[in-house]
C-alpha cells in the first residue's frame, strides 16, 4: 500500500480509540486476529502509518503491553478511566494530536481500511468540518476531523458523547460503495462471520 501525493502539504494524524474490555469477545478487541497474519490493532495502525498520519495515536486500557507496537509514527495513550466510555478515549488522543492537524478517527471494531477510503475523504475536507463515509445511506468509518474541529475538541475538559460534540461542525457526507465501512465487530457471532467473509476474500 502506498500514499499518494495528493495530500502531501495536508498534514493529519490518526486516533484509534480501543481502550474496551471486550468481554463478550472472551479478548481485548485490539488483539483480535484479522485471518491475514496481522491484529485489528496492528493492521489499523500499519495502514494509518503507510498511508502518512503523524502520529497514528493508540488509545488503550492498563492491560495493553506496549511493547507489541515499536512504530515510530505510533504514540500509545493509556485510558485510566474505562467507565467514561469510548467518547473519553477520543478526546484523550485528541489531546496528542498537533495543532493545526486533521485527524481519522477508526473504532477498533472497524477493521475496514483502505487507502483509496482515506483519498477521498481528506479530498472532501473543510478546516470547520467532518467527513463521513457513506454506504446505503449509513455512516461507516473513519470519520475525518477538519482541524478546526480537532483544535476545539482538543481543549475540552471532558467530552460526555463525542457526536453531540461535533454538532457544531459541518457534516460532510462522502458516497462510498464498499459496505465495508459499516463493519461494526461486537459479539463473537457478528467476528465469526468477519472472519469467514475475510477468508473467501482470500482464497
Amino acid at each position: 500500500m502506498t500514499k499518494t501525493k495528493l495530500h502531501i502539504h495536508q498534514p493529519f494524524s490518526a486516533v484509534i480509540p480501543a481502550a474496551g474490555k471486550s468481554e463478550r469477545m472472551g479478548s481485548d478487541k485490539i488483539l483480535l486476529p484479522d485471518n491475514q497474519g496481522s491484529t485489528f490493532a496492528r493492521h489499523l495502525v500499519n495502514c494509518f502509518g503507510v498511508y502518512g498520519c503523524n502520529p497514528v495515536v493508540l488509545v488503550v486500557n492498563e492491560g495493553f503491553d506496549p511493547t507489541h507496537f515499536r512504530e515510530a509514527k505510533l504514540a500509545v495513550v493509556l485510558n485510566h478511566n474505562l467507565e467514561r466510555g469510548r467518547s473519553w478515549s477520543i478526546l484523550l488522543g485528541l489531546k496528542h494530536v498537533p495543532e493545526g492537524n486533521s485527524c481519522f478517527i477508526q473504532n477498533i471494531d472497524n477493521p475496514y481500511l483502505e487507502p483509496g477510503l482515506l483519498d477521498i475523504l481528506l479530498a472532501s475536507l473543510a478546516p470547520h468540518a467532518y467527513a463521513v463515509p457513506v454506504c446505503r445511506g449509513k455512516g461507516g468509518h473513519p470519520i475525518l476531523l477538519g482541524y478546526e474541529v480537532v483544535d476545539f475538541l482538543r481543549w475540552q475538559q471532558d467530552l460526555p458523547d463525542f457526536r453531540l460534540g461535533l454538532q457544531s461542525f459541518t457534516r460532510i457526507e462522502v458516497p462510498f460503495t464498499d459496505e465495508r465501512i459499516l463493519l461494526n465487530i461486537n459479539t463473537p457471532g457478528e467476528y465469526r462471520e468477519f472472519i469467514q467473509r475475510n477468508r473467501k476474500s482470500i482464497e
